[in-house]
């Protein structure tokens, strides 16, 4: 199955629910390595090779991320984003700041290995590596200057046509937990310390600056912003700290966007269903990838209305994790028919596409997709 990307005519026109484009747009907001390299028949190892998979799968746009994310994320060996990261021009500063981090964490605490022996990991539940104002001060932290920009620069006359990129960008919330620890940051954000609003200030100037520079690049088409807000049931935190300490930045986020005329998405797992309307007054485009085991998609699209695009909502655990292929295409089927007429629906699994899927499941995915998703919807 071809599909010709359309960045603008498709993905955007779904992200700005401007009606119908000519099929539901697919999106991912990562895809473990060895799946990308068996459908594409070699390794990936190049910023084109990345390009090839991406393009040639049947999407729109290419992810790349930058921002302090990508620092912390080496930091603490998190692979399996599923999002290309080859920096060949590691600024000293940018590598310290890695160094710093690996030496205060103790690995083993941290995570577990896959059968392929990657180490899959999550925030650490107790301490982080910047828990005390000694270790804000001591933390030899970069410029946004100092990362590396160069695949933004290079990958303008490497998109075949129509395609376009997407960048994950701006996170706040995820860098304080990874930064803390998920424990340390939730009590110190209920409580206020100096050492969370420090910590806050640094982390949004510091995000905040890598997008200002990144839309003088000119090359994103739109900024994809991973913070991880809810839990299985709620949100991590009473909402009102949210309001209090992070949508103010998320503001200053979307002016910068929609200055160029770019939209902004969230990734945020767990259930957000209470912070739906403060998303949709900050002014998101689009919501990802609405959890299934967490929220309905169908109350998600009640409270925020014709204006902001759903993302997601195919369950990792079934049918995408356990159940079969047949299963997987039954079930894309009734969510395209369910979520896709009138536009405004991208298709995505209920987070990203991680090593645990089987290879089967994901085509059988994409295969419905590519085959159910054309308008009108049937």
């Amino acid at each position: 199955m071809v599909n010709t990307p359309d960045f603008q005519g498709r993905l955007l026109k779904a992200i700005f629910c401007e009606g119908e484009p000519d099929r539901v747009p697919m999106v991912e907001a990562g895809i473990a390595l060895p799946i990308k390299e068996r459908f594409l028949g070699y390794p990936i190892t190049t910023l084109q090779d990345e390009i090839s998979f991406w393009s040639t799968a049947g999407y729109d746009f290419i992810p790349l991320e930058s921002g302090l994310r990508t620092i912390i994320d080496a930091a603490i060996h998190h692979e399996g984003t599923g999002r290309f990261d080859a920096s060949h021009h590691e600024h000293p500063q940018v590598k310290a700041a890695k160094e710093y981090a690996i030496k205060r964490l103790h690995p083993l605490s941290l995570s577990t290995l896959n059968d392929q022996g990657v180490r899959r990991t999550w925030a650490p539940e107790g301490k982080g590596f910047i828990t005390t104002m000694e270790d804000f001060e001591e933390f030899p932290w970069p410029s946004p200057e100092d990362l590396d920009f160069e695949k933004f620069r290079q990958i303008p006359s490497m998109l075949p046509p129509g395609s376009g990129v997407l960048c994950f960008g701006g996170a706040i919330f995820s860098c304080l937990t990874l930064m803390m620890g998920m424990e340390e940051c939730l009590i110190s954000m209920s409580k206020g310390t100096e050492l969370f609003t420090r910590l806050l200030q640094k982390v949004a100037d510091f995000q905040i600056r890598t997008i200002e520079i990144l839309l003088k690049i000119g090359t994103i088409g739109g900024l994809w912003i991973n913070d991880d807000m809810g839990f299985k049931s709620r949100t991590l935190v009473n909402p009102a700290l949210y309001r209090k300490y992070t949508f103010p930045y998320y503001r200053e986020i979307k002016c910068l966007l929609e200055q160029k005329g770019l939209p902004l998405l969230l990734h945020s797992d767990g259930n957000i269903t209470e912070i739906l309307p403060d998303l949709v007054k900050i002014g998101f485009n689009g919501i990802h990838p609405i959890e299934p085991e967490s929220m309905d998609i169908i109350q998600a699209r009640e409270i925020v209305g014709p204006k902001v695009c759903l993302i997601g909502n195919l369950s990792l655990v079934h049918p995408l994790g356990l159940g079969t292929p047949e299963q997987v295409s039954e079930a894309s089927k009734a969510l395209i028919r369910s979520m896709a007429p009138g536009g405004g629906y991208c298709f995505s699994s209920g987070n990203s596409i991680p090593d645990y899927i089987p290879y089967e499941n994901w085509i059988a995915m994409r295969n419905t997709a590519l085959d159910v998703g054309v308008y009108p919807i049937v």
